[in-house]
């Protein structure tokens, strides 16, 4: 039985509590010392949006405690891709994730400069290798413990983002847009990916502050002072299902993975550890996802017979690029999204603790 730990925090006492996290969902039992450790940052926008991406403090907190616990600075290296519509070098910047990097000297390798090697996997994919051609990962994490830093947010493919959602920027390239349409399996071949190539794997999910609506950029963010950790992507992702207020048996991710023997969907089979004794224990945060204008246009028009290949698979893939662009950076992040970014950097305590990894 898989144990989730969930914590509640607040930013005077986040770096305590991560420490406490951690330690409950006994972290050293599956991060390994004698190996290296690979941390995999997640990157929804170049810019910097509330809930968006991975926040600094959270990463901060996790290198403060596996460096005080042992772990040498020099066998962890940060990770993140990009994506057509994202940056990894504004992104990191964007994100405030450097400034971190620096403090505790750990090597960052962008995964545009990794080496992609084929992989053979235990069992044949779902759809992986029919959408793609391929099975790919980058060498550099080979053998290597994988924790991943996602978010809670929604997400207008998925529903919801989670620890699953967080390997799409670690095994696939600029092509993982063609997996839209898949994605639930995809995901799920993915963590099947994950699992034969890496040493281990743990999630810490940040939900400090949550994003709503129509993730994973066009968001309304919310306060939520909750941190989950766990060894099973799968027992995190559905825990998460239990805070953002989804019906988990609806993400078809977790049920599938579930059936597959990758980890384990079922509330009955996860241990609640922490601040909760049980699932009914967890709170409810009331999220409902929704599909900006974007990708409800994407998966409008990937329905049509031959349009994946016209416009995804064809030069035409620099317009809906750009169209992407021009409506995230220049219609709603200062018509709609700018007075949420105000609101958290000016008025919460998170954003005042996140400034302080800019200065």
């Amino acid at each position: 039985m898989p144990k989730v730990a969930v914590v509640n925090t607040t930013p005077k006492t986040i770096f305590d509590d991560i420490g406490r996290l951690l330690d409950e969902a006994e972290y050293q039992k599956h991060v390994s010392k004698d190996v290296a450790t690979t941390i995999k940052l997640n990157l929804s926008w170049s810019k910097f949006y509330p809930a968006c991406s991975t926040n600094p403090y959270v990463f901060d907190g996790l290198l403060r405690k596996m460096i005080a616990d042992g772990y040498s600075p020099r066998s962890i290296q940060a990770v993140e891709n990009e994506t057509v519509v994202t940056n990894i070098y504004a992104g990191t910047k964007g994100n405030n994730w450097y400034q971190v990097m620096k403090k505790h000297r750990i090597k960052f390798l962008p995964l545009i400069k990794a080496t992609y090697v084929d992989v053979e996997l235990p069992q044949k994919t779902l759809v992986l290798e029919d959408v793609f051609g391929e099975i790919i990962a980058p060498k550099e994490i080979f053998g290597t413990n994988i924790i991943h830093l996602p978010t809670v947010k929604t997400h207008g493919h998925t529903q919801m983002t989670g620890a699953l959602k967080d390997s799409f920027g670690l095994y696939l390239t600029k092509k993982r847009h063609l997996a839209h349409l898949k994605i639930h399996e995809v995901l799920v071949d993915l963590l099947l990916l994950q699992q034969t190539i890496s040493h281990s794997e743990f999630v810490l999910t940040d939900g400090t502050v949550m994003g709503d609506g129509a993730g994973p950029r066009t968001m309304v963010p919310k306060i939520g002072n909750i941190l989950i950790a766990t060894n099973d992507m799968v027992a995190a992702d559905t825990v998460q299902t239990r805070l953002m207020g989804l019906d988990q048996k609806s993400v078809h991710k977790l049920q599938i993975a579930e059936s597959l023997g990758l980890g384990s969907a079922d509330p009955e089979n996860i241990e609640i550890v922490g601040d909760y004794e049980s699932w009914e224990d967890l709170p409810n945060f009331h999220m409902s996802p929704g599909k900006s204008p974007v990708i409800t246009w994407n998966r409008g028009f990937l329905k049509f017979p031959g349009m994946e290949k016209f416009l995804f698979r064809s030069p035409l893939m620099w317009l809906p690029t750009q169209l992407s662009g021009l409506y995230h950076d220049g219609i709603w992040l200062p018509l709609k999204g700018k007075k949420w970014v105000n609101w958290f950097l000016e008025e919460t305590e998170w954003g005042e603790l996140w400034r302080s990894y800019s200065e």
